[in-house]
């Protein structure tokens, strides 16, 4: 930590103060006498200092060995913002390498192969989206609005014993994945550069609820596939109508909750806190039924049961996590 004292210019008349950087700092930052560096506020008062603001419309370039671990080395660059990822490789690309490559960048909005060069063995991809053109609350709207598609579809096809509309809903959730990397890689992008930050109106606190909230989101999807791929054991008719009000409960929680992020109201809060709570009763009525039904495939449908009980507690996590603007 530096600690530096403030110093006041033209005597004490004067109206201006100064504060001296670190000169290391400025040698980590390759600063020289005359540089630019922008000066912005935070909601906390703080005030940040910022040499690549002035830079932060140029394109973020990165490297990676055609080599490595493709799939995880994409993941960590994209999701830390780079604009344009350089894959280069010692040997002579082959079929198989672009192959793996095209079923990589498909898992990413707006990554496309933009380049290849032959004779340097490289291949350039780049990530086509301004981030500040892109707002993060709609693509989160978007998100859970195809996670709660899929969380009734794969409830239908669980209560039916649809087994094709189950996969049809599995096959959904990459769709859910694509847009989950796209919003945490805008997140990131609004801590690392305050003017991001300020395009997008996310301050770093929003941006780290908003990353919480969308990892609920992405779970939501996850567990609506485990309930339609066992469609295969469906429920009796009783047990049937029993689930059809909790599902409706659950639906209505999670579109409450994501809402709230960008709307607040604490009326709306304290609902979606006192239906989980009347979620709770009604999982244990059914649970309680599950288990003293002579028929059935009683160790999948307690798994679709807490399944359940799961995302009402996701919708509620995400319901935390709105707080009042001021």
């Amino acid at each position: 930590m530096n600690i530096r004292k403030l110093q006041r210019t033209g005597g004490r008349s004067g109206s201006s103060f100064l504060v001296i950087l670190p000169k290391d700092w400025i040698k980590r930052q390759q600063l020289e006498k005359g540089d630019p560096v922008v000066v912005s506020e935070r909601e906390d008062g703080c005030l940040i200092v910022d040499p690549r603001l002035p830079k932060a419309g140029e394109t973020r370039t990165t490297s990676i060995d055609m080599e490595s671990n493709l799939r995880w080395a994409i993941t960590s660059k994209y999701l830390l913002g780079f604009d344009e990822i350089r894959l280069r490789s010692k040997k002579p690309i082959t079929n198989e390498q672009r192959d793996e490559l095209k079923s990589i960048i498909k898992r990413f909005v707006a990554l496309e192969v933009t380049e290849e060069r032959e004779d340097a063995n490289e291949i350039v991809i780049q990530c086509l989206v301004d981030p500040t053109t892109l707002p993060v609350h709609k693509t989160m709207k978007r998100m859970n609005l195809i996670a709660s598609r899929m969380l009734d579809d794969g409830l239908d096809a669980f209560l039916k014993g649809d087994s094709d509309k189950g996969q049809d809903v599995a096959s959904r959730d990459e769709e859910v994945n694509r847009l989950f990397f796209l919003i945490v890689r805008e997140l990131r992008s609004t801590i690392q550069y305050p003017r991001i930050s300020e395009a997008m109106g996310i301050s770093p606190v929003e941006a780290l609820d908003f990353r919480l909230a969308v990892q609920y989101i992405e779970r939501v999807a996850d567990l609506a596939v485990d309930i339609a791929i066992r469609a295969n054991d469906p429920m009796d008719e009783h047990t049937t109508k029993m689930v059809e009000p909790i599902a409706n409960r659950i639906r209505e929680m999670l579109k409450k909750a994501v809402t709230n992020l960008f709307t607040f109201n604490a009326e709306r809060v304290a609902w979606v806190i006192d239906e989980e709570k009347q979620l709770i009763k009604q999982i244990a009525e059914l649970q309680e039924n599950v288990l003293s039904s002579p028929q059935g495939q009683t160790h999948s449908q307690l798994y679709v049961i807490d399944s359940l009980l799961r995302i009402g507690e996701a919708a509620r996590d995400i319901a935390d996590l709105a707080l009042p603007k001021s």
